[in-house]
């Protein structure tokens, strides 16, 4: 039997080309793919179900991100708020994965239910800027305090000694960094001065492994679930052990303008959970993890503060009571040091 031919390659070849680019994919991005199967469907909200809560009960729909399941720090948290809240509440993900754009649009049209918000989301989890600050309704207390602005990386073995060097925000200059397309951090960089290499998510460890960057940052509550990865691609991508780096960051819980409802249950869930301790047994357990506290070994890091020209105005509604990383002592160069970092009480358990 004849094969039919594109060129000179035959549809067999072209075939497990395919597979293998799609091998390589799923190689690379084993979260995302494992989240979509492993999501249950009683924890999903649909547009349907919304339509059918009685009157009183606060509907609330988080947003799914790709890859997103119940087990996500964001999901039990906004559950633990919302059981804290004092008021009657349903509470589910979207149906559907969401990219950001989507949803916040889908937030900012103010409608619980239509073509402008087919999925019913009420509420979602991104960082902070002035352009969504402008769209959404805030709730001004950081998902993880500030955590999310502390970055290690990762890097080939063989750049190790020159990460080594590095003492100081003018020697990270020196270096390359990556970033992901579009990434927040990208404009944080540039105005630092920092050379930095933008790629799609797909060749990030590969441009790492070829060594043609020396440091990918990621936040450290993200690096865990990346370590898979990052083994399936090279057991020469290794966490740097050297660097920490630091800038004023956050990710806050945001409504539709007009649901302010929601927006006063969230916020007074949030603050009884932060007095009652519920909320910091809950970022150690599920961000502290024993894997984090071993592998980001934070005392031994050196500590770089990279400003952030958009906090300003973005971040400053945030209560300093509020901020378990110290920023105001970062910026004013009082610590450079992970051992000095140990020294707060929000970050303790991750030096234990």
């Amino acid at each position: 039997m004849s094969l039919i031919r594109f060129g000179s390659q035959t549809l067999s070849s072209a075939l497990l080309s395919l597979l293998v680019l799609l091998a390589a994919f799923l190689a690379l991005r084993p979260r995302f793919v494992e989240g979509r199967l492993r999501i249950d469907d009683k924890y999903i909200l649909t547009a349907t179900e919304v339509q059918a809560v009685p009157k009183g009960t606060l509907p609330v729909v988080l947003g799914r991100d790709l890859g997103d399941t119940e087990r996500e720090f964001k999901t039990q948290l906004l559950r633990l708020i919302m059981e804290r809240s004092g008021v009657p509440f349903v509470f589910g993900l979207t149906a559907e994965d969401l990219s950001q754009d989507a949803a916040v649009d889908a937030l900012a049209s103010g409608k619980l239910i239509g073509v402008e918000n087919p999925h019913s989301i009420t509420v979602g989890a991104y960082g902070a800027g002035p352009i969504i600050n402008a769209r959404l309704r805030v709730i001004p207390i950081p998902l993880t305090g500030g955590v999310l602005g502390i970055r290690a990386g990762w890097t080939h073995e063989k750049r190790l000694s020159r990460l080594e060097a590095v003492r100081n925000l003018n020697d990270l200059r020196s270096i390359t960094l990556l970033q992901g397309h579009g990434w927040s951090e990208l404009d944080i960089f540039d105005a630092a001065g920092l050379r930095t290499y933008e790629a799609g998510t797909v060749d990030l460890f590969r441009l790492v492994h070829q060594q043609r960057v020396d440091l990918l940052p990621r936040g450290i509550a993200e690096i865990e679930d990346e370590q898979g990865g990052a083994d399936r691609f090279s057991q020469a991508i290794v966490i740097d052990p050297h660097l920490l780096l630091t800038y004023p960051f956050a990710g806050f819980f945001y409504v539709s303008p007009e649901n302010k409802k929601l927006a006063d249950a969230i916020k007074r869930g949030f603050k009884k959970i932060k007095s009652d301790g519920s909320y910091q047994q809950l970022l150690e357990s599920q961000v502290y993890t024993p894997w984090l506290r071993r592998n980001l070994n934070l005392k031994q890091r050196r500590v770089i503060f990279i400003p952030n020209p958009q906090a300003r105005g973005v971040l400053d509604v945030v209560d300093s009571s509020d901020w378990i990383v110290p920023w105001g002592r970062l910026a004013d160069g009082e610590i450079t040091t992970g051992e000095q970092l140990c020294a707060f009480p929000g970050l303790t358990a991750l030096c234990r």
